[in-house]
């Protein structure tokens, strides 16, 4: 693949450590020549164990002290000279309200109030239908007189029920005609939304963007999941169609950073998106540093990268272990997973790069004292203190906290 320009060697700092995609990252930036800094709020994420970062530093979390991961995160820019710094998790949004504050560093990043609207399912969704394509129809429940109404309007569809700020397929929800409707706490404060419920196959892509131009994309089917959750096999797919809808989309937008979509495609090939998240997405583990993704990162190709066509399929062994098998209903299908573990390459697991591995046992033992420290499952736990539920801290107008509505309009700036 040609380039007419040249990436340069950069020192990157690397924040939300504790995700396997993070950990991908960081192994294929530092094979590509670049010094890697990593920071989080956890003590133990996956990425402090890696031989590729130069330094780990734990920093404050930004869910519940945003002032003090802001001055956290300009003293690491200061002190290690870091050119880029590349959010992988949900304090992006935490990130965004500063990054003019990260002086002599680029962010890879949107603005704060773009990133909510595509973070917002709601939102998300009323914008792909400005856009005249096809969507779910979907509903946003505020109170209990919604889901009534809603019961009472369209009682005979099947409907997938989900917070409006949610990730990894936490609290869904699916409720068919005749079933006990599902308890669910709805307001103003807590709002979710309401789905038609669209057979077909589930797709997710990755990509980057450089104002509105896309500088890297990959697909792959959602064949084996963490239960109703996020996807544990990646394997190259290659569609034409997804890549056009997206291609068009972020050019809409102008959107700048790394972007992932769930989608559904239908029988007759009807695309139809379900959600957004404005963040690295474990689509990254589909690249390899033959491709040179720290090009695309920094807008500096003149194509888009893409895996290579007939790579080895990735995954996160320990979870096709624990969740795989059960998907496996059918002689074919328990056939289909065995070959699939036997195919695919361990996210985790590197040679030369033994630690993140032989720590993952720490690390989970970690996670299950603080959710039981702090009375959360253990699945929520991962992401708890970098989550953004729609209240936020303005770091940028001296840590005031307020609050808004999480169903009221993004900020200044926001509409996309």
């Amino acid at each position: 693949m040609s380039t007419s320009k040249k990436s340069g060697s950069r020192r990157i700092l690397i924040t939300g450590g504790r995700a396997p995609a993070a950990l991908e990252l960081a192994r294929q930036l530092s094979a590509l020549g670049h010094t890697i800094y990593a920071a989080d709020s956890l003590a133990s994420p996956l990425l402090r164990f890696s031989r590729c970062i130069e330094k780990f530093i734990r920093i404050p979390g930004p869910r519940d002290n945003p002032s003090a991961f802001a001055e956290a995160l300009q003293a690491i820019v200061l002190e290690q000279s870091i050119d880029l710094l590349i959010p992988t998790c949900e304090e992006i949004y935490y990130i965004a309200q500063i990054k003019n504050k990260l002086q002599g560093c680029t962010v890879l990043a949107d603005d704060f109030g773009k990133l909510i609207a595509l973070h917002d399912k709601a939102s998300f969704i009323r914008r792909v239908k400005e856009m005249a394509l096809p969507a779910p129809h979907t509903v946003l429940l505020e109170t209990e007189e919604d889901m009534h109404a809603l019961l009472e309007r369209e009682g005979t569809r099947k409907w997938v029920l989900k917070p409006v700020f949610s990730r990894f397929a936490n609290h869904i929800r699916l409720f068919s005609p005749g079933e006990v409707r599902p308890r669910i706490n709805v307001s103003h404060e807590n709002p979710w939304i309401a789905q038609h419920f669209v057979e077909g196959q589930e797709y997710c892509v990755y990509a980057i963007a450089h104002k509105g131009r896309l500088t890297a994309y990959a697909d792959y089917a959602a064949d084996f999941t963490a239960g109703r959750g996020a996807t544990i096999y990646f394997k190259t797919c290659g569609r034409q169609d997804l890549f056009g809808w997206v291609e068009h989309f972020v050019r809409e937008i102008g959107f700048t950073g790394q972007i992932a979509f769930d989608f559904i495609v239908n029988e007759a090939g009807v695309i139809y998106p379900l959600e957004c998240n404005p963040r690295a997405t474990s689509g990254l583990h589909l690249f390899t540093p033959d491709e040179g993704i720290d090009r695309a990162l920094t807008d500096c190709t003149d194509t888009v990268i893409s895996p290579s066509p007939g790579g080895r399929p990735a995954m996160i062994a320990a979870a096709m272990l624990m969740y795989g098998a059960a998907a496996c209903g059918t002689p074919a299908g328990l056939r289909h997973w065995i070959t699939s573990l036997a195919r695919g390459r361990d996210v985790i697991f590197s040679p030369g790069d033994w630690g993140p591995a032989l720590a993952q046992g720490r690390i989970l033992l970690d996670l299950w004292r603080e959710a039981r420290a702090k009375r959360v499952p253990l699945k929520e736990i991962t992401t708890y203190d970098i989550e953004w539920n729609g209240y936020y801290e303005s770091v940028s107008d001296g840590g005031d906290r307020f609050s808004r509505r999480k169903s009221d309009p993004p900020p200044a700036g926001g509409r996309l």
